[in-house]
C-alpha cells in the first residue's frame, strides 16, 4: 500500500485550510492548494514523484500569485485608532475654567476628565464645548468650538 494516495492528499489539504482560520497569512493556504494538487495527480494515477513535483509546484505558483493578491485584498482596510489617539477629533465639555494666560483648565471627554490646554488665548467656561486637537502626554490640547 502506497503512502501517497489521493484520500492523503486531500486530508492534508483539509487541515491546512482549517489551520489557516487560526493562522492568517495565506501560507497554509498555499500549502493547502498544493495538497489538492497532489491529490488531484495521485487520482490520475502519477506516482510519489509527480504528486510531489505537482504539490511543490501548485503551491509555489499559489505563493507568488494568490498569496499577494490576498494579502492586498484581506488586509487592507481603515486604520482603527486606539488609546488616546482616539480621544484626536472627539468633543468635549470644559469641567474647569481655564486661565486666559495660563491657558491651563479640564476638560471631560470620552467618558474621562483631562487636564487641558487651549490653543488660543481665551477664557473658557464650564460647560464650553471644545474639540481635542492632539494630546501631548497626559494633557489634552484642545480648541473652542464656536
Amino acid at each position: 500500500m502506497d503512502f501517497f494516495q489521493w484520500y492523503w492528499w486531500a486530508g492534508a489539504a483539509l487541515v491546512l485550510m482549517i489551520a489557516e482560520i487560526f493562522a492568517p497569512g495565506f501560507f497554509l493556504f498555499c500549502l493547502g492548494m498544493g495538497a489538492v494538487g497532489g491529490s488531484l495527480v495521485a487520482a490520475a494515477g502519477l506516482g510519489a514523484s509527480g504528486q510531489l513535483i505537482a504539490f511543490s509546484a501548485v503551491a509555489l505558483v499559489c505563493f507568488f500569485t494568490l498569496r499577494p493578491i490576498m494579502m492586498k485584498r484581506m488586509w487592507k482596510g481603515p486604520v482603527i485608532r486606539t488609546n488616546v489617539d482616539a480621544l484626536v477629533g472627539q468633543r468635549g465639555r470644559v469641567t474647569q475654567d481655564f486661565e486666559p494666560g495660563l491657558r491651563l483648565g479640564r476638560v471631560s471627554a470620552a467618558g474621562d476628565d483631562w487636564r487641558a490646554e487651549c490653543t488660543v488665548d481665551r477664557a473658557l467656561r464650564v460647560g464650553d464645548l471644545v474639540e481635542v486637537v492632539r494630546v501631548d502626554s497626559s494633557t489634552l490640547i484642545v480648541k473652542p468650538i464656536d
